[in-house]
């Protein structure tokens, strides 16, 4: 941490016109959410599940070998894909006939099979204080010497949902096959906090003589760049109180 609050300094420093008033660390917390979802298999319908489809629609189909007698198929074959079908919900068996459900008309006129897939579990990462879900860190995190507070700033303020965290897996979990198979994230289960890892910040205090301007510069190590936001927090907060304690310091001792 030493090493990169000096690379930081000087980093700053290399404008002539810049005097660091103050530098200070703290804490920045970032939850971890473990999410359970469900992902949907999506792809086109082949010829023999069409078949079978229409023909529920306009015929009485009692038993497997109806089928395979009337389209000259192997019966094992359609007892198969008639359970799949049952499994996904696309026909019931309703007074020992198989009828197309609404969710087998949806997809017979669509031509796109969409078969669920089982729970799975993942992680997000959210810090509350930017309201903003974050990849995995850019590198480790630096090693801390000493103790550091929690920003002075950061009261928790969740605003995570379900419909939010849907959009970051849509996203992050989508998978395109070769064979035309798209999965996608259909359903978010769940969601809850796992754990709240604390992600250092160096915060340097900065004048410029030649703009007379106070602001300030915040690294986010777990970023690894400067955070814009942060910087505008802290100076909304503090800017007016910098330049009243800085001129008056630098009037006692001239």
């Amino acid at each position: 941490m030493d090493k990169l609050t000096k690379k930081l300094r000087g980093v700053l420093l290399q404008n002539k016109a810049i005097e660091i008033k103050q530098m200070v660390s703290w804490y920045l917390p970032v939850s971890t959410y473990k999410v359970a979802f469900k992902r949907v298999k999506r792809s086109q319908m082949d010829i023999l599940m069409k078949m079978m489809l229409l023909t529920f629609e306009q015929t009485d189909i009692r038993r497997a070998a109806n089928f395979a007698e009337l389209l000259l198929v192997e019966e094992l074959f359609v007892a198969d894909l008639l359970q799949k079908m049952q499994r996904m919900g696309l026909v019931s068996l309703e007074r020992e006939i198989y009828k197309l459900t609404t969710k087998g008309n949806n997809q017979l006129k669509t031509g796109v099979i969409a078969e669920e897939l089982e729970e799975e579990y993942t992680e997000v990462l959210y810090s509350s204080v930017h309201d903003e879900f974050w990849t995995d860190m850019v590198e480790a995190l630096p090693d801390i010497n000493q103790e550091l507070s929690t920003y002075r700033y950061g009261e928790k303020n969740d605003q995570i949902n379900a419909d939010r965290v849907l959009k970051v897996l849509s996203e992050r979990e989508h998978i395109q096959e070769e064979d035309g198979f798209q999965t996608v994230v259909s359903h978010v289960c769940g969601f809850e906090e796992e754990r709240v890892e604390h992600a250092p910040c160096i915060e340097f205090q900065v004048y410029n003589k030649e703009q007379d301007i106070f602001y300030a510069r915040v690294w986010n190590t777990w970023l690894g760049r400067w955070d814009d936001f942060l910087e505008k927090q802290i100076e909304e907060q503090e800017m007016i109180e910098w330049r009243e304690k800085w001129l008056a310091v630098d009037e006692e001792s001239e």
